[in-house]
C-alpha cells in the first residue's frame, strides 16, 4: 500500500507537470502548466531510474525555482554508543 507517496510526472517540454497522490479512498491528479518558461529539470545520479524530492523540494519545483543540487545542512545523527569505564582501585 502506497502511504504518503507522491509521483511527479513532467512532461517532454517541461511545460506541464502533474502530480499524483493515494489519500486512502482515492486517487487525487494535479495538474499544472506553465505558460511562461519551464520546469527545472530535476538531476538524477548515474544509473538512477527515479528521483526522490523532499516535500520542501517538490514545493520549489512546482514554484518553478531551479534546484541547483542539494546541501546537507544537519550534522550526521548522532550514535549513542556505550563508555568502557573501569572502576579505579
Amino acid at each position: 500500500m502506497l502511504k504518503g507517496d507522491v509521483f511527479l510526472f513532467v512532461g517532454r517540454c517541461r511545460q506541464r507537470a502533474k502530480v499524483l497522490y493515494f489519500d486512502g479512498t482515492g486517487l487525487v491528479l494535479l495538474t499544472k502548466r506553465l505558460f511562461k518558461g519551464r520546469f527545472a529539470r530535476p538531476w538524477a545520479q548515474a544509473g538512477a531510474v527515479s528521483v526522490e524530492l523532499t516535500v520542501a523540494e517538490l514545493s520549489l519545483f512546482l514554484e518553478g525555482c531551479e534546484l541547483a543540487g542539494r546541501w546537507k545542512l544537519s550534522p550526521p545523527a548522532f550514535e549513542e554508543k556505550e563508555l568502557a569505564v573501569e572502576a579505579a582501585v
